[in-house]
């Protein structure tokens, strides 16, 4: 591990990757991210791996819309595919839900991304077999679909390196080096690493990385639980990535048999752990939407964490009293589809004074002052 670097990058989820290779593109490629355990390990490796306009704020969709450009463009640019398939996003709401619902297919269709409002008859279509007795309306978006955040984080990782970024796996950071209003250097578990510029990319961890400088982040971390199902006949075909507004609970295929994800439970944990009394409550509630899931049979299961903020928007930007430190965290389940932006126009910030390619500087921690 370097003792010291230009820029050194707390946290190797998909975001800190992604801004480690921008930032190598740009010509900064005096770069050392550290990662507590192996890339991609945390969040980034627990995911539905979904890309989809429809779970977006306002504020984020030019952020979905530049990523999904981006990763289009990623086999010319990168000579990688990110395994793209769309398999269509379709949404359901109740009596609760449909006014959101409603908003959201209005701001889509204003912005010209692809969004249709569909009855019960087309949602059967769609996905066949569900209980839509207390379901009022759905938004189905056909050109979503998922990506590999394997293949995404290991090829932005290979052209980093290349450029000459180093990945320390294994080094968990412990603290920060700090000299009147500035940060000058990261400590950790393998010795300190002197740098002029530090990013909090911890995910997970990012409220307490910044508490070392003393800045409250409002993160709350949440845990959703996957379950992975045996074939079900009914889905042996491709359907889309359903999700039902109302229970916070999705499903698509994966394999010969399904995904299913749900659950958001303030955790703390850093290593997260399946709470399997909760697969009652998931179950209960799959064969209420839809029924035909009583025939699979569980296969597996993990957890993971969302760290989101009041407003569902990241946080990212410099922090205005402590030169040189910067946050990218706070993307409530969302860093996948949102890295290649994210880390491009993080990396113009730092390196030219400015986000250039898309606009974040709305999303700095000071709103929330």
């Amino acid at each position: 591990m370097r003792s010291t670097a230009e820029v050194v990058i707390i946290g190797g989820g998909i975001q800190g990757i992604s801004l480690a290779y921008h930032l190598a593109r740009k010509g900064l490629t005096d770069v050392c991210l550290v990662e507590m355990n192996t890339l991609g390990s945390g969040s980034s490796g627990k995911s539905a791996t979904i890309i989809s306009h429809a779970f977006q704020s306002e504020n984020c969709l030019p952020l979905t819309q530049w990523s999904f450009a981006a990763l289009m463009r990623f086999p010319e640019e990168l000579g990688a595919s990110p395994d793209y398939e769309p398999i269509g996003c379709l949404l359901l709401a109740g009596t609760q839900k449909s006014p959101e619902l409603y908003r959201r297919h209005a701001l889509l269709q204003q912005l010209g991304i692809d969004s249709q409002l569909v009855d019960s008859q087309t949602i059967s279509r769609l996905t066949p077999g569900l209980n839509l007795e207390d379901i009022q309306v759905g938004m189905y978006n056909p050109q979503e679909g998922v990506i590999d955040a394997h293949s995404i984080m290991m090829t932005y990782a290979q052209h980093a390196r290349r450029l000459g970024a180093e990945f320390v796996e294994g080094v968990r950071a412990t603290g920060l080096q700090i000299a009147g209003d500035r940060v000058t250097g990261v400590q950790t578990t393998a010795g300190i690493i002197a740098a002029p510029c530090v990013v909090n990319a911890a995910g997970f961890r990012a409220r307490q990385v910044a508490a070392w400088v003393g800045l409250d982040l409002p993160i709350t971390n949440l845990k959703r639980h996957l379950f992975f199902t045996g074939p079900v006949p009914l889905y042996s075909r491709s359907i889309p990535f359903t999700y039902d507004m109302e229970g916070s609970w999705y499903m698509r295929r994966e394999g010969p048999g399904l995904l299913i994800g749900m659950g958001a439970t303030e955790s703390d944990e850093e290593d997260p752990q399946v709470d399997w009394p909760f697969l009652d409550v998931v179950i209960e509630h799959s064969m209420h939407r839809a029924p035909a899931l009583g025939e699979a049979g569980i296969k597996t299961g993990w957890a993971g964490l969302r760290p989101t903020t009041p407003d569902d928007d990241p946080i990212l930007g410099p922090m205005p009293h402590l030169r040189g430190f910067w946050n990218d965290c706070g993307w409530g389940g969302h860093g996948i589809m949102h890295a290649p932006a994210a880390g491009k126009a993080l990396a113009e910030w730092i390196s030219d004074g400015a986000a250039a390619s898309v606009d974040i500087h709305r999303f700095g921690a000071e709103r929330f002052s």
